[in-house]
């Protein structure tokens, strides 16, 4: 009787399993090779543990990490968006809620009313622990490719003015993140990981329109 109530939670378990093999944009911090999202998912939820002190006090640290562990569940069919391909957030938006309808469908009452919860306030970035979780989840990327001893990214045409206009609207709430952030891209620059900013004042949007 038990194993039965069970056995109706596989088929989104397995599901998740896709996770192990969808590759992301960035490579891991000890050779250049592509990271998989359940690679990412976990190194996250690491993540979040060790900078709880960056986040506002109150915040519920526990919920934190839930919502990082869900919070790619959807790639399983919407894959992985690479924030440098500068596709419209809208598209993005629709392409998720589906993928995330479709999953969701496979949990029975009981797990659905766990986790489907878990994954719109990720997604809604309405409270200060789905927020705080964004930025750790658009932390991490950088760490993996510009702290010292990483091996850069594959984008070679990354800058760091481009990263830092990306990443802002997610960390600069968090200030020790954001300042986190700050170092460890000029901390690139300095290394010749990343190239320095263009002077040219054209330049830059001349480097985008690439992406």
């Amino acid at each position: 009787m038990i194993a039965s109530t069970l056995q109706d939670r596989l088929a989104f378990f397995v599901a998740t399993d896709a996770l192990k093999e969808l590759t992301r944009a960035n490579w891991i911090y000890s050779s250049p090779r592509t990271e998989t999202v359940a690679e990412h998912s976990w190194h996250v939820v690491l993540l979040a543990m060790l900078l709880e002190d960056a986040a506002p006090a109150g915040t519920n640290h526990d919920r934190v990490r839930d919502l990082l562990i869900v919070h790619d569940l959807v790639e399983v069919y919407a894959g992985d968006t690479v924030l440098w391909d500068d596709v419209p957030a809208g598209d993005v938006a629709a392409r998720e809620q589906a993928a995330g309808e479709r999953l969701m469908a496979m949990l029975p009452e009981g797990p659905r009313g766990r986790i489907d919860p878990l994954w719109r306030e990720f997604q809604a970035q309405e409270t200060v622990e789905a927020r705080f979780a964004r930025a750790i989840d658009a932390l991490h990327p950088l760490i993996m490719a510009w702290s010292p001893g990483a091996h850069g990214h594959q984008n070679s045409t990354l800058r760091p003015a481009r990263i830092l206009n990306r990443k802002q609207p997610f960390l600069e709430a968090f200030p020790p993140l954001w300042e986190l952030a700050r170092w460890l891209v000029q901390g690139a620059v300095d290394r010749q990981l990343l190239p320095p900013d263009a002077t040219d004042p054209g330049q830059e949007d001349r480097d985008d329109g690439h992406h």
